[in-house]
Protein backbone atom coordinates (compact mmCIF):
# COMPACT_ATOMS: atom_id res chain seq x y z
CA UNK A 1 0.00 0.00 0.00
CA UNK A 2 1.27 3.47 -0.82
CA UNK A 3 2.88 5.50 1.93
CA UNK A 4 3.80 9.07 1.02
CA UNK A 5 4.34 12.05 3.30
CA UNK A 6 4.73 15.39 1.58
CA UNK A 7 8.13 16.70 2.77
CA UNK A 8 6.91 20.27 2.35
CA UNK A 9 4.53 19.83 5.31
CA UNK A 10 6.66 21.20 8.13
CA UNK A 11 5.75 20.77 11.79
CA UNK A 12 5.04 23.76 14.00
CA UNK A 13 8.23 23.23 16.01
CA UNK A 14 11.44 21.66 14.81
CA UNK A 15 11.78 18.34 16.71
CA UNK A 16 15.28 17.77 15.35
CA UNK A 17 16.91 20.41 17.54
CA UNK A 18 16.55 18.26 20.65
CA UNK A 19 18.52 15.42 19.04
CA UNK A 20 21.64 17.45 18.24
CA UNK A 21 23.84 20.03 19.85
CA UNK A 22 23.73 23.57 18.52
CA UNK A 23 26.97 23.10 16.61
CA UNK A 24 25.90 19.71 15.28
CA UNK A 25 22.53 20.98 14.14
CA UNK A 26 24.10 23.95 12.36
CA UNK A 27 26.52 21.67 10.53
CA UNK A 28 23.69 19.40 9.39
CA UNK A 29 21.58 22.34 8.31
CA UNK A 30 24.45 23.85 6.28
CA UNK A 31 25.70 20.54 4.85
CA UNK A 32 24.36 18.30 2.12
CA UNK A 33 21.89 16.83 4.64
CA UNK A 34 20.19 20.20 5.10
CA UNK A 35 20.07 20.83 1.35
CA UNK A 36 18.55 17.41 0.78
CA UNK A 37 15.93 17.87 3.49
CA UNK A 38 14.92 21.42 2.54
CA UNK A 39 15.05 21.41 -1.24
CA UNK A 40 15.66 18.01 -2.82
CA UNK A 41 13.44 15.60 -0.92
CA UNK A 42 10.34 17.21 -2.46
CA UNK A 43 11.58 16.56 -6.03
CA UNK A 44 12.21 12.84 -5.55
CA UNK A 45 10.09 10.62 -7.89
CA UNK A 46 7.64 9.41 -5.25
CA UNK A 47 4.68 9.60 -7.64
CA UNK A 48 6.45 7.37 -10.17
CA UNK A 49 7.30 4.81 -7.49
CA UNK A 50 3.74 4.93 -6.12
CA UNK A 51 2.44 3.24 -9.28
CA UNK A 52 4.13 0.03 -8.08
CA UNK A 53 1.92 -0.08 -4.97
CA UNK A 54 -1.80 -0.31 -4.34
CA UNK A 55 -3.68 2.66 -3.01
CA UNK A 56 -5.66 0.76 -0.36
CA UNK A 57 -4.55 -2.88 -0.11
CA UNK A 58 -1.40 -4.70 0.92
CA UNK A 59 1.21 -4.02 3.53
CA UNK A 60 2.20 -0.38 4.05
CA UNK A 61 5.23 0.50 1.92
CA UNK A 62 8.23 2.41 3.17
CA UNK A 63 7.85 6.16 2.90
CA UNK A 64 8.41 6.76 -0.82
CA UNK A 65 10.10 10.15 -0.69
CA UNK A 66 12.64 8.88 1.81
CA UNK A 67 13.28 5.63 -0.09
CA UNK A 68 13.84 7.49 -3.37
CA UNK A 69 16.20 9.81 -1.54
CA UNK A 70 18.04 6.85 0.00
CA UNK A 71 18.69 5.40 -3.46
CA UNK A 72 20.32 8.70 -4.50
CA UNK A 73 22.36 8.95 -1.28
CA UNK A 74 23.50 5.33 -1.62
CA UNK A 75 25.24 6.04 -4.94
CA UNK A 76 26.38 9.45 -3.73
CA UNK A 77 28.20 7.89 -0.78
CA UNK A 78 29.24 4.68 -2.56
CA UNK A 79 27.39 2.36 -0.16
CA UNK A 80 26.36 -1.24 -0.64
CA UNK A 81 22.70 -2.08 -0.08
CA UNK A 82 23.51 -3.34 3.44
CA UNK A 83 25.43 -0.18 4.30
CA UNK A 84 22.51 1.89 3.02
CA UNK A 85 20.04 -0.03 5.19
CA UNK A 86 22.30 0.42 8.24
CA UNK A 87 22.62 4.15 7.59
CA UNK A 88 18.83 4.45 7.27
CA UNK A 89 18.38 2.79 10.68
CA UNK A 90 21.34 4.08 12.70
CA UNK A 91 22.83 7.21 11.08
CA UNK A 92 21.15 10.29 12.58
CA UNK A 93 22.42 12.58 9.82
CA UNK A 94 20.86 10.37 7.10
CA UNK A 95 17.61 10.19 9.04
CA UNK A 96 17.65 13.97 9.27
CA UNK A 97 18.26 14.34 5.52
CA UNK A 98 15.43 11.94 4.67
CA UNK A 99 13.03 13.31 7.32
CA UNK A 100 12.15 9.86 8.72
CA UNK A 101 12.58 10.58 12.43
CA UNK A 102 14.73 8.59 14.82
CA UNK A 103 12.27 6.27 16.56
CA UNK A 104 11.75 2.61 15.57
CA UNK A 105 13.25 3.01 12.10
CA UNK A 106 13.82 -0.32 10.35
CA UNK A 107 14.84 -1.35 6.86
CA UNK A 108 16.13 -4.47 5.12
CA UNK A 109 18.86 -4.45 2.49
CA UNK A 110 16.48 -6.41 0.25
CA UNK A 111 14.10 -3.45 0.33
CA UNK A 112 16.94 -1.14 -0.73
CA UNK A 113 17.72 -3.47 -3.65
CA UNK A 114 14.04 -3.50 -4.64
CA UNK A 115 13.91 0.29 -4.93
CA UNK A 116 17.22 0.29 -6.79
CA UNK A 117 15.70 -2.17 -9.25
CA UNK A 118 12.66 0.09 -9.69
CA UNK A 119 14.96 3.03 -10.41
CA UNK A 120 16.82 0.95 -12.98
CA UNK A 121 13.81 -0.56 -14.73
CA UNK A 122 11.85 2.69 -14.87
CA UNK A 123 14.95 4.73 -15.82
CA UNK A 124 14.24 7.30 -13.10
CA UNK A 125 17.86 8.39 -12.66
CA UNK A 126 17.73 10.78 -15.63
CA UNK A 127 14.61 12.47 -14.29
CA UNK A 128 16.12 12.76 -10.80
CA UNK A 129 19.33 14.27 -12.18
CA UNK A 130 17.43 16.94 -14.14
CA UNK A 131 15.15 17.83 -11.22
CA UNK A 132 17.97 18.08 -8.69
CA UNK A 133 20.22 20.07 -11.04
CA UNK A 134 17.52 22.58 -11.90
CA UNK A 135 16.55 23.00 -8.23
CA UNK A 136 20.16 23.60 -7.15
CA UNK A 137 20.84 25.97 -10.06
CA UNK A 138 17.84 28.11 -9.08
CA UNK A 139 18.62 28.05 -5.36
CA UNK A 140 22.30 28.94 -5.81
CA UNK A 141 21.59 31.34 -8.70
CA UNK A 142 23.99 29.53 -10.99
CA UNK A 143 24.70 31.20 -14.33
CA UNK A 144 24.45 28.63 -17.14
CA UNK A 145 25.34 30.88 -20.08
CA UNK A 146 28.92 29.50 -20.18
CA UNK A 147 29.51 25.75 -20.11
CA UNK A 148 32.32 23.32 -20.91
CA UNK A 149 32.03 19.83 -22.38
CA UNK A 150 34.16 16.71 -22.14
CA UNK A 151 33.90 12.94 -21.76
CA UNK A 152 35.50 10.60 -19.22
CA UNK A 153 36.05 6.84 -19.40
CA UNK A 154 34.82 4.37 -16.80
CA UNK A 155 34.86 0.63 -16.21
CA UNK A 156 32.04 -1.65 -15.16
CA UNK A 157 32.49 -4.61 -12.84
CA UNK A 158 33.90 -6.96 -15.46
CA UNK A 159 37.24 -8.61 -16.13
CA UNK A 160 39.45 -7.35 -18.97
CA UNK A 161 39.88 -10.30 -21.36
CA UNK A 162 42.14 -10.92 -24.32
CA UNK A 163 40.68 -12.32 -27.55
CA UNK A 164 41.66 -15.88 -26.63
CA UNK A 165 40.28 -15.51 -23.11
CA UNK A 166 37.06 -14.03 -24.47
CA UNK A 167 36.38 -17.02 -26.72
CA UNK A 168 37.41 -19.51 -24.01
CA UNK A 169 35.15 -17.88 -21.41
CA UNK A 170 32.20 -17.94 -23.83
CA UNK A 171 32.73 -21.66 -24.43
CA UNK A 172 33.05 -22.45 -20.73
CA UNK A 173 29.91 -20.46 -19.82
CA UNK A 174 27.99 -22.29 -22.53
CA UNK A 175 29.11 -25.73 -21.35
CA UNK A 176 28.20 -24.94 -17.75
CA UNK A 177 24.73 -23.85 -18.81
CA UNK A 178 24.42 -26.85 -21.13
CA UNK A 179 25.35 -29.25 -18.33
CA UNK A 180 22.79 -27.65 -16.02
CA UNK A 181 19.83 -27.61 -18.43
CA UNK A 182 20.68 -30.21 -21.10
CA UNK A 183 22.83 -32.76 -19.32
CA UNK A 184 22.17 -35.52 -21.88
CA UNK A 185 23.54 -33.34 -24.70
CA UNK A 186 26.52 -32.42 -22.55
CA UNK A 187 27.33 -36.06 -21.88
CA UNK A 188 27.39 -36.83 -25.62
CA UNK A 189 30.30 -34.43 -26.16
CA UNK A 190 33.78 -35.92 -26.50
CA UNK A 191 35.48 -36.27 -23.11
CA UNK A 192 38.66 -34.56 -24.31
CA UNK A 193 36.66 -31.62 -25.63
CA UNK A 194 34.82 -31.27 -22.34
CA UNK A 195 38.02 -31.43 -20.30
CA UNK A 196 39.80 -28.95 -22.54
CA UNK A 197 36.96 -26.45 -22.84
CA UNK A 198 35.85 -26.57 -19.21
CA UNK A 199 39.30 -25.44 -18.04
CA UNK A 200 39.48 -21.89 -16.74
CA UNK A 201 41.16 -19.30 -18.90
CA UNK A 202 44.10 -19.09 -16.47
CA UNK A 203 44.67 -22.85 -16.58
CA UNK A 204 44.34 -22.73 -20.36
CA UNK A 205 47.24 -20.30 -20.66
CA UNK A 206 49.37 -22.02 -18.02
CA UNK A 207 49.51 -25.17 -20.16
CA UNK A 208 50.88 -23.25 -23.15
CA UNK A 209 54.48 -21.95 -23.29
CA UNK A 210 54.64 -18.24 -24.15
CA UNK A 211 57.44 -18.48 -26.69
CA UNK A 212 57.09 -19.12 -30.41
CA UNK A 213 53.72 -19.49 -32.09
CA UNK A 214 52.17 -21.39 -29.19
CA UNK A 215 49.83 -18.54 -28.28
CA UNK A 216 48.67 -18.17 -31.89
CA UNK A 217 48.09 -21.94 -32.09
CA UNK A 218 46.12 -21.82 -28.84
CA UNK A 219 43.94 -18.98 -30.16
CA UNK A 220 43.33 -20.93 -33.37
CA UNK A 221 42.32 -24.06 -31.45
CA UNK A 222 39.91 -22.15 -29.23
CA UNK A 223 38.33 -20.54 -32.30
CA UNK A 224 37.87 -23.96 -33.91
CA UNK A 225 36.26 -25.31 -30.71
CA UNK A 226 33.94 -22.34 -30.74
CA UNK A 227 32.82 -23.06 -34.30
CA UNK A 228 32.44 -26.78 -33.57
CA UNK A 229 30.02 -26.12 -30.69
CA UNK A 230 28.04 -23.57 -32.70
CA UNK A 231 27.58 -25.98 -35.61
CA UNK A 232 26.84 -28.99 -33.40
CA UNK A 233 23.84 -27.40 -31.66
CA UNK A 234 22.64 -25.09 -34.45
CA UNK A 235 19.54 -27.22 -35.05
CA UNK A 236 18.59 -27.58 -31.38
CA UNK A 237 15.87 -25.01 -30.73
CA UNK A 238 16.08 -24.96 -26.94
CA UNK A 239 19.86 -24.72 -26.92
CA UNK A 240 20.06 -21.96 -29.53
CA UNK A 241 17.73 -19.85 -27.39
CA UNK A 242 20.19 -19.93 -24.48
CA UNK A 243 21.98 -16.63 -23.78
CA UNK A 244 25.37 -18.34 -23.62
CA UNK A 245 24.88 -19.87 -27.09
CA UNK A 246 23.92 -16.47 -28.53
CA UNK A 247 27.06 -15.01 -26.95
CA UNK A 248 29.19 -17.65 -28.71
CA UNK A 249 27.61 -16.84 -32.05
CA UNK A 250 28.19 -13.11 -31.59
CA UNK A 251 31.81 -13.50 -30.50
CA UNK A 252 32.61 -15.82 -33.40
CA UNK A 253 31.11 -13.42 -35.94
CA UNK A 254 33.05 -10.49 -34.46
CA UNK A 255 36.41 -12.19 -33.89
CA UNK A 256 36.60 -14.84 -36.64
CA UNK A 257 35.81 -15.42 -40.29
CA UNK A 258 35.82 -18.35 -42.71
CA UNK A 259 38.58 -18.40 -45.33
CA UNK A 260 38.66 -21.35 -47.71
CA UNK A 261 36.55 -23.49 -45.38
CA UNK A 262 38.87 -22.85 -42.42
CA UNK A 263 38.59 -20.58 -39.38
CA UNK A 264 40.73 -17.45 -39.42
CA UNK A 265 41.06 -14.67 -36.85
CA UNK A 266 40.12 -11.16 -37.94
CA UNK A 267 43.01 -8.70 -37.83
CA UNK A 268 40.76 -5.77 -36.91
CA UNK A 269 37.47 -6.18 -35.12
CA UNK A 270 36.37 -2.59 -34.49
CA UNK A 271 35.15 -1.09 -31.25
CA UNK A 272 31.54 -2.27 -31.16
CA UNK A 273 32.39 -5.84 -30.21
CA UNK A 274 31.68 -7.86 -27.09
CA UNK A 275 34.43 -7.47 -24.51
CA UNK A 276 33.10 -9.84 -21.85
CA UNK A 277 30.01 -12.08 -21.92
CA UNK A 278 29.16 -10.96 -18.38
CA UNK A 279 28.70 -7.41 -19.73
CA UNK A 280 27.69 -7.71 -23.39
CA UNK A 281 26.95 -3.97 -23.69
CA UNK A 282 30.52 -2.81 -22.98
CA UNK A 283 32.54 -1.82 -26.04
CA UNK A 284 36.11 -0.77 -26.89
CA UNK A 285 37.85 2.51 -27.61
CA UNK A 286 41.36 2.40 -29.04
CA UNK A 287 42.50 5.34 -26.95
CA UNK A 288 40.69 4.81 -23.62
CA UNK A 289 40.14 1.05 -23.53
CA UNK A 290 37.19 -1.21 -22.77
CA UNK A 291 34.05 -0.20 -20.92
CA UNK A 292 31.84 2.89 -21.00
CA UNK A 293 32.09 6.67 -21.01
CA UNK A 294 29.94 9.62 -19.99
CA UNK A 295 29.55 12.99 -21.70
CA UNK A 296 29.59 15.80 -19.13
CA UNK A 297 28.61 19.42 -19.55
CA UNK A 298 29.43 21.78 -16.67
CA UNK A 299 28.88 25.45 -15.96
CA UNK A 300 32.03 27.60 -16.02
CA UNK A 301 30.85 31.15 -15.33
CA UNK A 302 33.47 32.93 -13.16
CA UNK A 303 30.80 34.53 -10.94
CA UNK A 304 29.26 31.20 -9.88
CA UNK A 305 29.97 30.15 -6.27
CA UNK A 306 30.45 26.59 -7.56
CA UNK A 307 30.13 24.90 -10.93
CA UNK A 308 27.40 22.27 -11.45
CA UNK A 309 27.10 19.46 -13.98
CA UNK A 310 24.17 20.40 -16.20
CA UNK A 311 24.15 17.40 -18.54
CA UNK A 312 25.32 13.79 -18.19
CA UNK A 313 24.88 11.31 -21.06
CA UNK A 314 26.25 7.80 -20.41
CA UNK A 315 27.51 5.96 -23.51
CA UNK A 316 29.51 2.92 -24.47
CA UNK A 317 33.23 3.35 -25.09
CA UNK A 318 32.90 3.04 -28.88
CA UNK A 319 30.67 6.11 -29.24
CA UNK A 320 32.40 9.10 -30.83
CA UNK A 321 32.71 12.32 -28.83
CA UNK A 322 31.95 14.46 -31.86
CA UNK A 323 28.60 12.74 -32.37
CA UNK A 324 27.57 13.49 -28.77
CA UNK A 325 27.37 17.27 -29.11
CA UNK A 326 23.88 17.30 -30.71
CA UNK A 327 22.63 15.03 -27.91
CA UNK A 328 24.07 17.35 -25.27
CA UNK A 329 22.54 20.45 -26.85
CA UNK A 330 19.11 18.79 -27.12
CA UNK A 331 19.19 17.67 -23.49
CA UNK A 332 20.23 21.12 -22.27
CA UNK A 333 17.41 22.70 -24.28
CA UNK A 334 14.84 20.31 -22.82
CA UNK A 335 16.07 21.02 -19.29
CA UNK A 336 15.95 24.81 -19.92
CA UNK A 337 19.71 25.02 -19.24
CA UNK A 338 20.91 25.94 -22.74
CA UNK A 339 24.14 28.01 -22.70
CA UNK A 340 25.25 30.88 -24.89
CA UNK A 341 28.79 29.51 -25.14
CA UNK A 342 30.19 25.95 -25.02
CA UNK A 343 33.89 25.25 -24.58
CA UNK A 344 35.03 21.85 -25.87
CA UNK A 345 38.15 20.08 -27.10
CA UNK A 346 39.15 19.29 -30.66
CA UNK A 347 36.98 16.17 -31.04
CA UNK A 348 33.81 18.26 -30.74
CA UNK A 349 34.94 21.04 -33.06
CA UNK A 350 33.83 19.75 -36.44
CA UNK A 351 32.28 22.11 -38.95
CA UNK A 352 28.94 20.27 -38.69
CA UNK A 353 28.87 20.81 -34.93
CA UNK A 354 29.80 24.44 -35.42
CA UNK A 355 26.89 24.93 -37.82
CA UNK A 356 24.53 23.12 -35.47
CA UNK A 357 25.46 25.40 -32.58
CA UNK A 358 25.04 28.51 -34.73
CA UNK A 359 21.52 27.40 -35.61
CA UNK A 360 20.84 27.05 -31.87
CA UNK A 361 22.35 30.49 -31.10
CA UNK A 362 25.27 28.88 -29.27
CA UNK A 363 28.89 29.91 -29.67
CA UNK A 364 31.02 26.74 -29.88
CA UNK A 365 34.62 27.45 -28.86
CA UNK A 366 36.74 24.45 -29.87
CA UNK A 367 40.04 24.05 -31.75
CA UNK A 368 39.84 23.01 -35.38
CA UNK A 369 40.69 19.37 -35.92
CA UNK A 370 43.36 18.40 -38.41
CA UNK A 371 46.35 20.23 -39.90
CA UNK A 372 46.08 23.57 -41.64
CA UNK A 373 46.19 23.51 -45.46
CA UNK A 374 49.52 23.98 -47.17
CA UNK A 375 50.75 27.42 -48.14
CA UNK A 376 49.48 29.03 -51.32
CA UNK A 377 46.25 27.00 -51.07
CA UNK A 378 43.27 29.22 -50.57
CA UNK A 379 39.92 27.95 -49.25
CA UNK A 380 37.30 27.51 -51.92
CA UNK A 381 34.24 25.92 -50.33
CA UNK A 382 32.16 27.50 -47.57
CA UNK A 383 33.31 24.86 -45.08
CA UNK A 384 36.97 25.55 -45.86
CA UNK A 385 36.45 29.27 -45.42
CA UNK A 386 34.78 28.75 -42.04
CA UNK A 387 37.61 26.49 -40.88
CA UNK A 388 40.22 28.99 -42.05
CA UNK A 389 38.45 31.75 -40.14
CA UNK A 390 38.38 29.64 -36.98
CA UNK A 391 42.09 28.80 -37.31
CA UNK A 392 42.88 32.50 -37.50
CA UNK A 393 40.76 33.22 -34.42
CA UNK A 394 42.59 30.53 -32.43
CA UNK A 395 45.83 32.53 -32.68
CA UNK A 396 44.37 35.59 -30.94
CA UNK A 397 44.86 36.32 -27.24
CA UNK A 398 41.13 36.88 -26.79
CA UNK A 399 40.32 33.34 -28.00
CA UNK A 400 42.96 31.84 -25.70
CA UNK A 401 41.65 33.82 -22.73
CA UNK A 402 38.14 32.51 -23.38
CA UNK A 403 39.21 28.92 -24.00
CA UNK A 404 41.31 28.60 -20.84
CA UNK A 405 38.16 27.95 -18.78
CA UNK A 406 37.71 24.59 -20.52
CA UNK A 407 40.57 23.03 -18.56
CA UNK A 408 38.53 23.18 -15.35
CA UNK A 409 36.38 20.22 -16.38
CA UNK A 410 39.41 17.94 -16.08
CA UNK A 411 39.29 18.55 -12.35
CA UNK A 412 35.62 17.56 -12.34
CA UNK A 413 36.42 14.32 -14.17
CA UNK A 414 39.14 13.55 -11.64
CA UNK A 415 36.90 14.45 -8.70
CA UNK A 416 34.11 12.20 -9.92
CA UNK A 417 36.51 9.26 -10.03
CA UNK A 418 38.16 9.98 -6.69
CA UNK A 419 35.24 11.17 -4.58
CA UNK A 420 32.32 9.45 -6.32
CA UNK A 421 34.20 6.28 -7.40
CA UNK A 422 33.00 6.75 -10.96
CA UNK A 423 36.09 5.21 -12.55
CA UNK A 424 35.31 1.65 -11.42
CA UNK A 425 31.67 0.81 -10.79
CA UNK A 426 30.23 -2.09 -8.79
CA UNK A 427 27.67 -2.94 -11.46
CA UNK A 428 27.71 -4.14 -15.04
CA UNK A 429 25.25 -4.07 -17.89
CA UNK A 430 24.04 -1.02 -19.78
CA UNK A 431 20.95 -0.28 -17.67
CA UNK A 432 22.74 -0.63 -14.35
CA UNK A 433 25.80 1.35 -15.46
CA UNK A 434 23.75 4.22 -16.92
CA UNK A 435 21.58 4.35 -13.79
CA UNK A 436 24.57 4.53 -11.43
CA UNK A 437 26.43 7.11 -13.54
CA UNK A 438 23.48 9.52 -13.49
CA UNK A 439 22.95 9.10 -9.75
CA UNK A 440 26.64 9.73 -9.05
CA UNK A 441 26.52 12.88 -11.18
CA UNK A 442 23.50 13.93 -9.11
CA UNK A 443 25.45 13.29 -5.92
CA UNK A 444 28.36 15.36 -7.20
CA UNK A 445 26.07 18.35 -7.70
CA UNK A 446 24.69 17.91 -4.18
CA UNK A 447 28.19 17.91 -2.69
CA UNK A 448 29.11 20.99 -4.72
CA UNK A 449 25.99 22.77 -3.50
CA UNK A 450 26.97 21.93 0.08
CA UNK A 451 30.40 23.49 -0.54
CA UNK A 452 28.66 26.63 -1.78
CA UNK A 453 26.52 26.78 1.36
CA UNK A 454 29.59 26.50 3.60
CA UNK A 455 31.31 29.27 1.66
CA UNK A 456 28.21 31.46 1.89
CA UNK A 457 27.94 30.87 5.64
CA UNK A 458 31.57 31.79 6.25
CA UNK A 459 31.16 35.02 4.28
CA UNK A 460 28.02 35.88 6.25
CA UNK A 461 29.71 35.25 9.60
CA UNK A 462 32.74 37.28 8.56
CA UNK A 463 30.55 40.20 7.55
CA UNK A 464 28.55 40.10 10.79
CA UNK A 465 31.61 39.93 13.05
CA UNK A 466 34.02 42.25 11.29
CA UNK A 467 31.72 44.93 9.91
CA UNK A 468 28.02 44.78 10.83
CA UNK A 469 27.59 48.37 9.66
CA UNK A 470 29.63 51.29 8.46
CA UNK A 471 29.53 53.15 11.79
CA UNK A 472 30.96 50.23 13.78
CA UNK A 473 33.58 49.68 11.11
CA UNK A 474 34.83 53.24 11.38
CA UNK A 475 34.74 53.08 15.17
CA UNK A 476 36.91 49.94 15.22
CA UNK A 477 39.39 51.60 12.88
CA UNK A 478 39.61 54.57 15.23
CA UNK A 479 40.08 52.45 18.32
CA UNK A 480 42.58 50.17 16.62
CA UNK A 481 42.64 47.62 19.40
CA UNK A 482 40.04 46.54 21.96
CA UNK A 483 40.23 44.42 25.05
CA UNK A 484 38.77 40.90 24.69
CA UNK A 485 36.73 39.45 27.58
CA UNK A 486 39.47 36.91 28.28
CA UNK A 487 42.07 39.61 28.62
CA UNK A 488 43.79 38.95 25.28
CA UNK A 489 44.55 41.74 22.84
CA UNK A 490 42.39 41.45 19.70
CA UNK A 491 42.99 43.56 16.61
CA UNK A 492 40.14 44.36 14.20
CA UNK A 493 40.52 45.55 10.68
CA UNK A 494 37.57 46.78 8.63
CA UNK A 495 37.05 46.12 4.93
CA UNK A 496 34.28 48.72 4.61
CA UNK A 497 34.88 51.98 2.78
CA UNK A 498 33.13 54.75 4.68
CA UNK A 499 31.81 57.58 2.50
CA UNK A 500 29.38 59.11 5.02
CA UNK A 501 31.00 59.83 8.39
CA UNK A 502 27.72 61.47 9.47
CA UNK A 503 26.54 57.96 10.46
CA UNK A 504 28.55 58.33 13.66
CA UNK A 505 26.12 60.98 14.88
CA UNK A 506 23.53 58.30 15.60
Amino acid sequence: MKHKIDPRQNSLFDPERQNFSRVGYDRLDQGWQGIFRRSLLAVMPADELATEFSGDTGRLSKELYSMAGLVVITEMRGWTSQEAADAYMFDLSVQYALNVGHQAVELSYRTVERYQRLFRERELAQDVFERVTKTLAEELQIEVDKQRLDSTHLFSDMAILSRTQLMAVCIRRFLIQLKRHQNNEYALLDAQVRERCMASDKRLFSQTPPEGNARAQLRQRVAEDLLMLIDRFAGHERITSMSSYKAMVRVFSEQCKMVGGKVALRKKTGGRTMQNPSDPDATYDGHKGKGYQVQLSETCHPDNPVQLITCAIPQTAADEDGDALPLVVDQLEQADLKPDKILADTLYGSDDNQQLCEDKDIDLVAPVRGPAPKKNRFPTTDAQKRLASRRSAEKTEEWRHTYRLRAGIEGTNSGLKRRMELGKLRVRGKKSVFNVVLLKATGWNIFRAADAMVYKTKRTIQTRIIAPNAALSLLLDLLGQVECPQGARCEFRSHWQIKTPELLVA
